[in-house]
């Protein structure tokens, strides 16, 4: 069996759906027998042709018995794509939790110093006086 991009011989269809979709598989399974070179037109060979769809029909109603997933190309690769980028991201972010709990188990080693309170020093309260009164605009 072959993948064509053409039809070589007649009836130039699929003989499943009759339709002239491309490309289609060549079986090489001639329906009129081999032709002698006597016949009135040796090169009209009929060939039994499958278009591209029928075989993926085809595929499609097999696939269970043989165990093959057929999926989407476009879609596997969007997937595809998109599974990187969150594996890209995810890493980045482990990153970023590690860098804040170094900070944090250094933040939890610094001791914070105490401040002693004097009782000679002087804290004489102060207050802020208000602002001054603004003029009216004429």
């Amino acid at each position: 069996m072959l993948v064509v991009s053409y039809y070589n011989y007649l009836p130039g269809a699929c003989a499943l759906c009759l339709s002239s979709n491309l490309p289609a598989v060549d079986t090489n399974v001639d329906l009129d027998w081999p032709n002698s070179p006597d016949d009135p037109n040796p090169s009209a060979n009929r060939r039994l042709y499958i278009c591209a769809d029928c075989c993926i029909n085809l595929a499609d109603m097999v696939k269970e018995s043989r165990d093959i997933e057929l999926k989407p190309a476009q879609m596997y690769a969007e997937l595809q794509s998109l599974n990187n980028e969150m594996g890209r991201t995810n890493v980045a972010l482990n990153q970023r939790i590690g860098e804040l709990e170094q900070a944090l188990s250094v933040m939890r080693t610094i001791s914070t110093p105490t401040v002693e309170v004097d009782p000679q020093m002087d804290v004489t309260p102060f207050a802020v006086t208000a602002p001054p009164p603004t003029r009216a605009k004429k």
